[in-house]
């Protein structure tokens, strides 16, 4: 666990033989959101550390970009935990919750609706991630100037506590160039420009400072 950015806490697994690294974040905000649920292998190693970490403070949000086990396969045991605890996530991956048992609280978003709950102003950006290309989002903490990407800007390599620098118009030019289709890479390029980030805790990879 390392503090990577302000009051944010990142967790990774590092995955030798495929150079690749799953991060998933705690922001100790108030209320607290953690960006990814994690795998449960991660989960059950992370626990502890972030219960430390929040200390008297419950967990309130969960944000679920799109249905791979890195995202959500820790849920269950984060519910268990934290019984209240609520899954923010997209319409298709609200009904796929369910749909594997999952009977907490969710809340569906949809593409530039925001929530605002005490120091936190999340808004919300769809963009085609797994599976088959089906709309999931990411997420911008306004407050902080905090972009959780999920896979849209994901590198290979060990990532663990590693920062590099960059700009955002750069940011925005080589995922829409690059890792999205053609059809839909003007809408997201579009949406993307209109958020201001400082940084980006990226779900693979190395995190951006902007």
């Amino acid at each position: 666990m390392k503090e990577i950015y302000k009051n944010l806490y990142q967790f990774t697994l590092y995955i030798p033989n495929m150079d690749f690294t799953i991060h998933q974040y705690l922001y100790k905000s108030n209320p607290s959101i953690l960006f990814a649920a994690g795998t449960v292998q991660q989960i059950n190693i992370n626990m502890a550390e972030i219960k430390n970490i929040l200390g008297e403070r419950k967990l309130k949000y969960i944000f679920v970009s799109h249905m791979e086990s890195d995202e959500a396969g820790g849920v269950f045991l984060l519910k268990n935990e934290f019984p209240d605890v609520n899954i923010i996530c997209g319409q298709l991956s609200a009904r796929e919750l369910f749909g594997f048992g999952y009977d907490g609280k969710i809340l569906p978003m949809n593409n530039d609706e925001y929530l605002n709950d005490g120091e936190l102003k999340l808004k919300f950006i769809n963009y085609p991630s797994e599976v088959h290309l089906q709309n999931g989002l990411i997420c911008f903490e306004e407050n902080s100037g905090i972009l959780y990407t999920s896979d849209l800007m994901l590198k290979f390599g060990n990532g663990e506590g590693k920062i590099i620098n960059s700009n955002w118009h750069d940011e925005i030019k080589n995922v829409c160039d690059n890792r999205i289709p053609v059809e839909r890479a003007k809408i997201l390029s579009e949406s993307l420009s209109k958020i201001n980030p400082k940084f980006i805790a990226v779900g693979h990879g190395f995190c951006v400072k902007l």
